[in-house]
């Protein structure tokens, strides 16, 4: 793995050693940071803009979850996502630590999704198994063929995954079709379903121990 650049030392960089699923998690908020920093609007020709780093984290991510649920064949190409997310997300934060050292302003370092140097790690030393979600509630939303999930945070959960079947709930070929986020403030949404066919939904967690159990199923007829 290529080494963080320096002088990114006025961050924190222990999330370095993260589990692959919560580094690209982690990888995907610094890019949401950059995306709506004020001081990072206008990137230096070359430099890493938060946009790239969430597409290529995004990727990691979605790799990571493949391996995880089978595709061994994609682990060399994950860990070259892994480098890659690293990369451009030391690049700039690197541009981020010498705009501060330069200028001494600590507007340049905070807000960017990153503790700062000082700070403890993003994990704990002992990961903790996540449990299930027992918090789930689902209703129609305001467009058609629609769902509206408000999901209660579960504790060391880094993504949510949610998984629909129209058969038999008790058949487990019958759950087919799953979304994943990682955040879920305000609700989540799910789009494209059959109007007028029952759906039963289910929900876990990944956490830094690995997938949690499943939630109690709930049902609705979409609209």
């Amino acid at each position: 793995m290529p080494p963080l650049i320096y002088p990114i030392a006025v961050f924190d960089t222990s999330f370095i050693n993260l589990p692959h699923l919560p580094l690209a998690t982690y990888l995907i908020g610094i890019g949401d940071a950059l995306i709506v920093h004020p001081l990072y609007q206008d990137m230096p020709e070359g430099m890493p803009h938060g946009t790239e780093i969430k597409e290529v984290s995004t990727r990691y991510h979605d790799l990571t979850y493949a391996v995880m649920t089978g595709a061994s064949a994609k682990k060399a190409e994950r860990d070259a996502y892994r480098d890659k997310a690293v990369q451009v997300t030391s690049l700039a934060l690197n541009w981020a630590g010498m705009r501060f050292q330069r200028d001494g302003d600590l507007k340049w370092i905070s807000n960017l999704g990153v503790d700062q140097k000082k700070k403890a790690a993003p994990r704990a030393s002992v990961p903790v198994p996540v449990g299930a979600p027992d918090k789930v509630k689902v209703s129609h939303a305001k467009n058609s063929s629609a769902l509206h999930f408000d999901l209660g945070k579960v504790p060391g959960a880094v993504t949510y995954y949610i998984q629909a079947c129209q058969g038999d709930p008790n058949d487990e070929s019958a759950w087919n079709k799953e979304w994943q986020f990682t955040r879920i403030k305000g609700g989540v949404e799910i789009s494209g379903l059959e109007p007028g066919k029952v759906y039963y939904f289910r929900v876990r967690c990944l956490g830094h121990a690995g997938l949690g159990p499943w939630s109690t199923y709930v049902n609705i007829m979409v609209v």
